[in-house]
């Protein structure tokens, strides 16, 4: 029913005008964080639509990841009370500093970047009233995998897939608490000191695998419950914790394999089937993938049942959740690529080219992915390529993704990836510098470098200032 209150009140023009004026006034900042809110949604959507730029990581690393270890660590002054002796407190904290060294100096995590101080704000609004927590420092990863970990140092490391995959702000609460809840416990050290000890060693593979997850289960749902205990204390919703742990361990998309399918005009009938791609994926994954199974059911009930569910999904900012969510997405693709693994680059690419379609970076990656996977097929390369990047495959339509590059024979592959890449070409050959190389080189190793001339004297002459122009020009000269 159509409202007219506005008509009931007012008895004149000049009433009108007054009440309206004060309307105005003392709603002026509701109106203005609505259309703030708008025209936010509006950017947000509108920057991801055409192109993305990969973040460029700069800044310094932070000195106490390189400097000499002398005298006593951070790890070995908290860790003086545990019983253990010195030189078992030793050896854990020096393994624990190298290993972060590693990570810091390998190029794998971001500095200055736009996502680092956004987790830093959740991570603060949820440790307000935790003593020690000015200890904690949190650093962004490039790693892909949806996960999160918190070193005995109190170095907090959230990685890219994690921010990637998540729903809400309360979900990334979750992961964070639960992170700090093994800091607390001091979870890693004694997961360091159960492997030191000879009863532990188990003579079979698979008991060994049953005492570890059930060790490992035991910790994981003690930080469950300090976790919803922080969230709680913030004013998060605490039972997203449930669907945060199902995010982590499962990233399958409603219709992805039809969809690759689809675009790449691959037969249903030429994918592996699930036992298939199961068998190619090993027994062993299958069954650390059962016993995790079993661990999240019995995790997500103990959340379900002593969480807490109010209005709390966000406390810090939902634009900024979802710009760096986006963000994230985009990150984890070229990632993937950068560790070569375009089996994954390729899935994820055209996962989020059904939200994008005009962007003209996943365009590049669907490309540049398929051109890299039939060269390996070409070399005769393919199955190390692939065993290289199998633990990020946590779906079935990865596996299967994965099952089918490695059967699928050269010339098919062949005719999948150059057919693509000719359809792109003809509608982006002027406009888009990854396709047009792509194509010359595509060229140049299927029909020699005579027919890939003309190819590559099309991308000098339309990219002429391209960061391929001189490998170009050296394969005319040549």
């Amino acid at each position: 029913m159509k409202s007219n209150w506005n008509f009931k009140f007012f008895k004149n023009k000049e009433l009108i005008t007054n009440k309206l004026f004060h309307f105005l006034c003392f709603d002026l900042k509701f109106g203005f964080t609505f259309f703030v809110c708008i025209l936010s949604c509006a950017v947000l959507s509108a920057q991801f639509e055409t192109d993305y730029a990969p973040i460029e990581i700069s800044g310094e690393i932070p000195p106490r990841f390189y400097h000499s270890l002398k005298g006593k660590t951070e790890i070995e002054i908290v860790l003086e009370d545990e019983g253990m002796n010195r030189s078992r407190r030793k050896d854990f904290s020096t393994k624990t500093s190298f290993t972060l060294r590693e990570i810091f100096l390998s190029g794998s995590i971001y500095y200055n970047d736009p996502c680092t101080p956004y987790v830093r704000e959740v991570t603060k609004k949820l440790t307000e009233e935790l003593v020690g927590s000015e200890n904690i420092s949190v650093f962004i990863s490039r790693f892909v995998s949806p996960n999160a970990a918190i070193w005995q140092d109190a170095t907090l490391i959230v990685n890219i897939g994690l921010l990637a995959r998540l729903e809400n702000e309360a979900q990334l609460a979750f992961v964070i608490a639960h992170e700090i809840a093994h800091y607390e416990n001091k979870h890693p050290f004694l997961q360091y000191v159960r492997k030191q000890k000879p009863a532990n060693i188990q003579k079979r593979a698979l008991d060994n695998l049953k005492a570890s997850v059930a060790y490992t289960q035991q910790n994981e749902i003690a930080a469950d419950a300090f976790a919803l205990e922080l969230l709680n204390r913030a004013g998060y919703d605490s039972r997203v914790g449930a669907r945060a742990i199902e995010l982590m361990m499962n990233d399958k998309v409603a219709d992805g394999i039809r969809d690759v399918g689809r675009l790449l005009d691959i037969e249903g009938t030429d994918w592996c089937g699930d036992l298939e791609a199961r068998t190619y994926m090993g027994k062993d994954r299958h069954e650390a993938h059962h016993f995790a199974r079993a661990m999240l059911q019995q995790r997500k009930a103990k959340i379900n049942t002593d969480g807490t569910s109010n209005d709390g999904l966000f406390l810090v900012s939902e634009s900024d959740f979802e710009h760096i969510r986006r963000m994230a997405q985009f990150e984890v693709i070229e990632n993937h690529f950068r560790e070569a693994d375009y089996v994954s680059a390729l899935y994820q690419s055209i996962m989020l080219q059904r939200i994008y379609p005009e962007n003209q970076y996943l365009q590049g990656k669907i490309v540049e992915s398929l051109f890299q996977l039939y060269l390996y097929k070409k070399r005769g390369e393919m199955r190390h390529l692939l065993k290289t990047s199998q633990e990020n495959y946590l779906t079935t339509d990865l596996s299967r993704l994965s099952c089918f590059m490695n059967q699928v024979e050269e010339s098919t592959l062949e005719r999948i990836t150059g057919t693509y890449l000719k359809e792109q070409y003809e509608r982006y050959g002027r406009t888009h510098e990854i396709i047009a190389i792509t194509a010359a080189r595509y060229t140049e190793f299927t029909s020699g470098r005579a027919a890939a001339k003309a190819h590559f004297e099309h991308y000098i002459k339309h990219f002429p200032t391209g960061k391929h122009y001189l490998y170009a020009k050296g394969r005319i000269l040549k």
